[in-house]
């Protein structure tokens, strides 16, 4: 597993990214969070300079990733699917967690009966189908639903573009199954056993993991705080850069 270490003094954090990037999109988060923090950026399993793993599931993930990082302990950030992943790790392997960052990170991010906060679930399908016809393009339309509608979109999507899309030696293996995880992974019957302090963000313009979604994840986890970033979408840690760093730093400082 690739992992990119920064900093060398303070507490440990692990950051988990999510579907379609690789830890670089970490990039100005991890510049901040090194003067305070030594920095752990994994590449999951089959994304950028990780290998692939057998079977996919959000639990090899998460052994994948423990078995890797050489700590007993640290604070741990994911977005979207590494939130999952993050979740994941708090509730079953408890001791390897002191805090927990969950950005744009929603229990289930399909639409049931009883769950009215995710996608629909034909849009996932179209969206499924659409990643094993034209991966690159699937990946464009991503990007723009994340940016649409923000402030400096055409900034953003350069970087997203240049780092994601152009990269032609990039490893994309885990992309295709990790959509599965997001297809089938329900972890709201597990939310209510995070025993750990909590610091939820999520953009009030998310159009992936809904706002709601956050909300309720807050509501169930018991040390928990919310933070929504006006104007913000999928990406708060950055569109909204000063604003996410600020309300993270604070979080694991206890300011």
């Amino acid at each position: 597993m690739k992992i990119k270490v920064l900093g060398g003094k303070g507490y440990p954090i692990l950051l988990i990214h999510g579907w379609g990037v690789t830890g670089k999109i970490w990039t100005s988060l991890a510049d901040e969070l090194k003067n305070f923090f030594k920095v752990y950026i994994v590449d999951l399993p089959g994304m950028g300079g990780s290998p692939a793993i057998s079977p996919y599931t959000l639990s090899n993930l998460a052994k994948e990733i423990k078995a890797n990082i050489p700590v007993k302990k640290c604070n741990v950030l994911g977005w979207s699917l590494g939130g999952q992943v993050a979740m994941h790790l708090a509730t079953e392997e408890p001791d390897f967690v002191e805090k927990l960052i969950l950005i744009s990170t929603t229990p289930c991010f399909i639409e049931k009966l009883d769950w009215p906060h995710g996608v629909k679930e034909y849009f996932f399908l179209n969206f499924e189908i659409e990643t094993k016809k034209n991966l690159n393009d699937t990946l464009m339309k991503f990007f723009l639903i994340q940016t649409r509608g923000i402030v400096n979109t055409k900034g953003i999507m350069k970087f997203l573009i240049s780092k994601f899309i152009e990269s032609t030696n990039s490893n994309r293996l885990g992309i295709k199954p990790a959509l599965n995880i997001l297809k089938k992974t329900d972890l709201r019957g597990k939310v209510k056993n995070i025993d750990k302090m909590a610091l939820v963000i999520v953009g009030d313009k998310d159009r992936l993991t809904f706002p709601e979604a956050s909300i309720w994840l807050s509501s169930q986890i018991k040390s928990s705080t919310l933070k929504v970033i006006k104007g913000a979408n999928h990406m708060p840690f950055i569109t909204h850069q000063e604003e996410t760093i600020d309300s993270v730093m604070k979080f694991l400082l206890n300011d």
